[in-house]
């Protein structure tokens, strides 16, 4: 009988082009296109170049830069470093509801770094993002849940990563479980955050995917590692791991959100902002603003003042505020600026939250709210499950172009940004073709 690492890794070395569904396929264009827009969106945030600046620092020079920013010239895992961290900066990649977590910040950079470092199909390159990602959010919803369980993503984006760059080198099934096992026992084992603020650690997943790549060629140097370990039943549910393996392909299950901000806060935002389309309230007559929620979203910071982006996109109050008084606008992309809004900081201190019972055992499956706005002594309330971006309610392809448009409004030109969304979304189609990684860069 195989470990579930065996298992996993024989799937990542053997699955065909051939057995991989269209839906995959489509779905993997669509995730890079949406990953492209959350870097480009990120590369200017200050978490973004603090990264940077650590990264060539640490990892020392070389010849790989960052995409869609400053041409520093950096060491390979440095510049990988960095657009990961560019990735997952405005926190607007993308995730999964079973896993409760972002895949794509991790395994689409890490593929596109090996791009860069030796050629790589348009086809091979979608099929080992479609194998990093059903290896990651398979493991990722596997975890047995508790009162300390962390969810960075990072703890379980490193499988995923080590199987598709072990696929695209072309390692063997049992090399590829030998660097899983390294990865998972070498990646980041979060702690949950404190709860005082947001910080700029994110979901772990930069430092995560140079772990797993670093495990990838430790592996094929003879490296090897415990390749039971993710069959622990008080951690995993084991057999839920391989159930359906190459017959439910979990990246078609991936959301993309349209705001920069916390999944948690996106129901809110969409009650807030239908509530908005139907009565119009000012925001100077909002009388009351109450938010009934999920219980997990209590873990939030939930600052009614915050201090930095991140701050920022993890709180309840701030954005269902900016929401009300900015739009949806105010989201493409988050701005420092917003943080000084003297309208939208005094209307956060007037919104009441509910994190009900009504709602318990819905997360991670799902996500609800129901906002209710007094204005004029008229009150409106909306219920909001699933939010816009889930795969029920989901961003079409224009959705998406206009996402990498928005997030790369003033980073780079209007038609490079078409052009770079055209090729995500026909990248199978060019078949043996290289990929161009000159796409990337400005």
């Amino acid at each position: 009988m195989p470990y579930i690492a065996e298992t996993l890794a024989s799937f990542a070395a053997e699955t065909s082009k051939q057995d991989i569904p269209e839906a995959a396929w489509s779905a993997a264009e669509r995730s890079l296109l949406d990953t492209l827009a959350a870097i480009i969106g990120g590369v200017n945030t200050q978490n973004a170049s603090d990264a940077r600046r650590a990264s060539l620092e640490v990892f020392g020079p070389g010849s790989f830069s960052c995409w869609f920013g400053k041409a520093d010239k950096m060491h390979f895992l440095g510049a990988l470093f960095s657009n990961c961290a560019a990735a997952s900066a405005l926190d607007v990649d993308d995730g999964h509801r079973g896993a409760a977590g972002h895949p794509g910040a991790a395994i689409i950079p890490a593929v596109l770094m090996e791009a860069e470092h030796r050629p790589v199909s348009g086809e091979d390159l979608l099929a080992a993002v479609i194998i990093g990602y059903d290896v990651a959010l398979r493991i990722g919803e596997a975890r047995r849940l508790h009162e300390e369980i962390s969810f960075a993503s990072g703890i379980w984006t490193c499988y995923g990563v080590a199987a598709a760059l072990g696929r695209l080198r072309g390692l063997s099934a049992g090399q590829i479980a030998h660097a899983m096992a390294i990865a998972g026992a070498e990646a980041p084992q979060n702690l949950p955050q404190g709860a005082c603020r947001a910080s700029s650690v994110k979901g772990s997943s930069p430092w995560s995917t140079v772990t797993a790549t670093v495990a990838v060629a430790r592996t094929a140097a003879g490296a090897t590692g415990s390749i039971d370990l993710l069959d622990r039943g008080d951690a995993y549910q084991v057999a839920a791991i391989p159930k359906g393996l190459a017959e439910r392909w979990p990246i078609t299950e991936a959301y993309f959100k349209p705001y920069a901000s916390c999944r948690y806060t996106h129901p809110v935002i969409d009650a807030i902002l239908q509530i908005k389309r139907g009565m119009g309230p000012e925001p100077a007559s909002i009388q009351s603003l109450h938010v009934e929620i999920f219980p997990e979203a209590s873990k939030l910071p939930n600052s009614v003042a915050p201090t930095s982006l991140e701050d920022a996109q993890f709180s309840l109050p701030y954005c269902a505020a900016l929401a009300a008084v900015r739009d949806a606008a105010a989201f493409r992309p988050l701005k420092p600026d917003s943080l000084r809004d003297q309208q939208v900081l005094k209307l956060a201190e007037q919104i009441s939250i509910d994190y009900s019972k009504e709602f318990a055992g819905a997360f991670p499956q799902r996500t609800p709210a129901r906002v209710t706005i007094v204005s004029r002594d008229n009150p409106s309330s909306v219920y909001v499950d699933p939010p816009l971006g889930d795969p029920h309610k989901p961003l079409g392809d224009d959705d998406l172009i206009r996402k990498l448009v928005d997030f790369g409004n003033g980073v780079a030109p209007e038609e490079h940004l078409f052009r770079v969304a055209s090729k995500c979304l026909t990248l199978k189609g060019m078949g043996h073709l290289p990929f161009d990684a000159r796409l990337l860069r400005l």
